[in-house]
């Protein structure tokens, strides 16, 4: 039998990390292919990896050849690198690795699926995997805990940072316009990289209560500075974000952009409970 083996972690974000192994998933269970992980170099991680986390869902190689030659797109083709793949190969003839699968499993069988039906087939691979360990659940359950806010309430994902470099940043004022098209409630709930929205949004529209978990000092996520924080550093940011991402999956509606990885696994976990501002469908971005 074929085994995948995801390299998860290994150059992105985490949501773009994550949202391309559930297509990974995806495409392993349509073609008879094992999934296995690979996290123990993660970008992310603090000791463990995926586990630093969440709770295990597959087996979880820790073999550390996966560093060196298991890669998104950059098949090994000289070189130690070379002689690393072709040993590998020869030992495990059945593994296929990130770089064998990327572009079939990120355009997963057109011909019978659609995109909508991609969408909702990812959203039982995400609750049967997106299931975080006791210690960040604590840590999730304290943290939101401490704005106090109730239900009903409208998420709001709105990204900055280095998000303009993929797509140009949309306005507030059209987040806040499609919400204000669709429902009658005026509470909300801001997921942002970027604590200037929160601010601006405060300001601009008095008629809305707005809770955010964004420290006053974030100006704009940028992943190469990510990647230079400590360990510690970065259990703290991703504990905020996990914390955000649980609060817009319990809105009653979440704005957001498509166009985002963000945006992307939120059409995934909540359906049609999140509204892309930037383009009327969810897309695999």
């Amino acid at each position: 039998m074929r085994r995948l083996v995801f390299h998860l972690g290994h150059s992105a974000g985490f949501y773009s990390e994550f949202n391309n192994m559930v297509l990974a998933i995806l495409y392993c269970q349509r073609h008879n292919i094992a999934f296995e992980l690979y996290s123990a170099d993660a970008n992310f991680r603090i000791k463990r990896g995926w586990q630093d986390y969440f709770l295990p869902f597959c087996n979880e190689t820790r073999n550390p050849v996966h560093h060196y030659i298991n890669h998104r797109f950059d098949a090994p083709k000289g070189g130690n690198r070379k002689l690393l793949y072709d040993t590998y190969k020869r030992l495990f003839p059945n593994n296929c690795l990130m770089s064998e699968l990327w572009n079939d499993f990120r355009h997963i069988d057109y011909s019978e699926l659609t995109t909508s039906e991609v969408q909702k087939l990812s959203a039982p691979i995400i609750n049967d995997i997106y299931r975080f360990n006791p210690s960040t659940q604590k840590q999730i359950e304290n943290l939101i805990s401490t704005i106090n806010l109730s239900c009903p309430y409208i998420g709001f994902h709105i990204r900055g940072g280095d998000k303009q470099s993929e797509h140009d940043l949309l306005s507030i004022e059209k987040y806040i316009s499609k919400a204000e098209k669709l429902s009658d409630i005026r509470q909300g709930l801001i997921s942002t990289d970027d604590y200037r929205n929160f601010e601006t949004l405060c300001e601009q529209y008095p008629n809305w209560k707005f809770y955010t978990l964004t420290p006053n000092t974030s100006q704009g996520y940028h992943q190469d500075r990510f990647t230079k924080l400590t360990p510690q550093q970065k259990y703290e940011e991703l504990i905020i974000m996990f914390a955000s991402m649980e609060l817009l999956c319990h809105a009653e509606l979440t704005i957001c952009t498509y166009s985002s990885n963000i945006g992307m696994f939120l059409g995934m976990r909540m359906g049609d409970s999140a509204i892309g501002v930037d383009m009327d469908n969810w897309m695999i971005w």
